[in-house]
């Protein structure tokens, strides 16, 4: 069924490129869509050069929330990227099966990085790091297939050590400072 929709999505995309490449009725020279009929989020994209782009989901006024993007030659290998209403890039990474893979990178909307985890199967999986506005980390953590793991570090927002936190399979086996701050 996923496969079938995305055959509906992907061709719904084409047909609209094709519609938008028109312009009073003729057909332009390039195979690039007109300008102005691009997402203004996506102007500046150079995924859109080299992708099918799927509009996902949208906000209430039109404007893109999530998008897809994937290569003609393997389209079950996605790109995503959600947007705040502003139109500023909110998160992206890798989608496989509808589950989130790989690196996933959250943005804050002055466009700061917000965090920075990874993923497999759409499970936390891996080392993450999750930054203040001011671009200090604020904690490094890390998960076993969504469990957290290992040692946690936190910090405060001008880049001091203020607690610690041992897991093991989701159980804290100690606590030292105060990784609340």
């Amino acid at each position: 069924m996923n496969g079938l929709k995305f055959f509906i999505a992907t061709n719904v995309v084409i047909a609209f490129f094709v519609f938008a490449s028109c312009k009073n009725g003729q057909t332009q020279s390039t195979d690039k869509p007109v300008a102005d009929t691009i997402p203004e989020v996506l102007k500046e994209d150079t995924l859109v050069e080299t992708s099918v782009v799927i509009v996902v989901d949208t906000f209430e006024t039109g404007e893109p929330l999530k998008i897809h993007f994937s290569d003609t030659k393997k389209p079950e290998d996605i790109y995503e990227k959600q947007y705040y209403k502003s139109g500023k890039l909110f998160i992206e990474g890798s989608v496989a099966n509808d589950k989130r893979t790989g690196k996933w990178i959250a943005y804050y909307e002055s466009g700061q990085i917000w965090s920075i985890g990874y993923f497999e199967d759409g499970l936390k999986n891996g080392s993450s790091e999750v930054y203040y506005e001011n671009g200090k980390v604020r904690y490094t953590k890390n998960y076993e297939k969504d469990v957290a793991q290992g040692l946690w570090k936190f910090y405060d927002p001008e880049g001091n050590q203020v607690g610690e936190v041992m897991y093991e399979n989701g159980k804290i086996l100690w606590q030292k400072g105060n990784p609340e701050k």
